[in-house]
């Protein structure tokens, strides 16, 4: 597997050496591995006190960890946080800057804050909450114009607690096959990410809404942890490996300077 998603400490949320994870990638044996650091310029205009990537100082150390560790390729990719007024931003920093990958992630929603904090969810009915999650999702693939990679579908339910959780193919099919359906006919890229906290599924999007993208046609796959933490690194990849095999999916992708590379899995 070829962990794209992964977070040091030019994130706001995580204190790891990005030569940490180089070093567990050693480790495990793999030259291949990527970085998609937070640039959740979103949270800024919610006055979040969350401060973005320093970019410079983030491709710069990829860089000196590549001439230091000549045997791997380190991947640069950064994980926008979607809100419609900051695509102007976005697409500004995407012509100063490159990347190898761009992951749209939806966070937030104007007004209603990070869809995982508890107040997102206060006075509503779970299901509502999701509703409108899923509808956040389905804006930022159509109307954000320049990424690779959908980020985490289900994120909203990543920390909730409690029975019935799950945010699932079922309670929401159509909208979920509208999102599903975007993403394939854009060319988009599907995140299996294996952070799922306690939302009781065991990736996000749950097996039921990545069997969906399948059974539509979708095969443009890629794997992400979402470490925070080198311990974390491909975090649960054998069970996601286990599940693609059996519904007949044995590639995945990467990226190198926004162009697919499909590797066996």
């Amino acid at each position: 597997m070829v962990d794209l998603h992964l977070h040091t400490s030019f994130s706001f949320d995580s204190r790891e050496s990005a030569e940490n994870y180089v070093k567990k990638a050693q480790e495990c044996g793999l030259n291949i591995l990527g970085f998609s650091e937070h640039y959740d310029y979103d949270a800024v205009l919610d006055g979040e006190d969350i401060l973005p990537c320093d970019i410079e100082s983030y491709l710069k150390n990829a860089g000196n960890l590549s001439e230091k560790y000549e045997d791997m390729r380190i991947l640069r990719g950064i994980e926008f946080g979607y809100r419609r007024e900051v695509l102007p931003y976005y697409e500004k920093l995407l012509s100063q800057y490159r990347f190898d990958y761009v992951i749209n992630s939806l966070h937030t929603l104007k007004g209603k804050g990070d869809c995982y904090h508890d107040r997102f969810f206060e006075g509503k009915e779970l299901k509502d909450c999701y509703r409108d999650y899923l509808q956040g999702v389905l804006e930022s693939i159509v109307c954000f114009p320049d990424y690779d990679i959908v980020g985490h579908i289900g994120y909203a339910s990543r920390y909730r607690r409690g029975e019935n959780v799950k945010l699932c193919l079922e309670d929401f099919s159509e909208l979920l096959d509208d999102i599903l359906r975007e993403i394939i006919l854009r060319g988009k890229f599907l995140e299996i990410n294996t952070s799922v906290g306690t939302s009781g599924s065991n990736f996000l999007p749950d097996e039921s809404i990545i069997e969906r993208y399948i059974s539509l046609g979708g095969r443009n796959l890629t794997f992400g942890s979402d470490a925070h933490k080198a311990a974390d690194y491909l975090r649960n990849y054998q069970k996601a490996r286990k599940f693609l095999l059996e519904k007949g999916i044995d590639q995945l992708y990467y990226f190198i300077d926004r162009k697919p590379v499909a590797y066996k899995i």
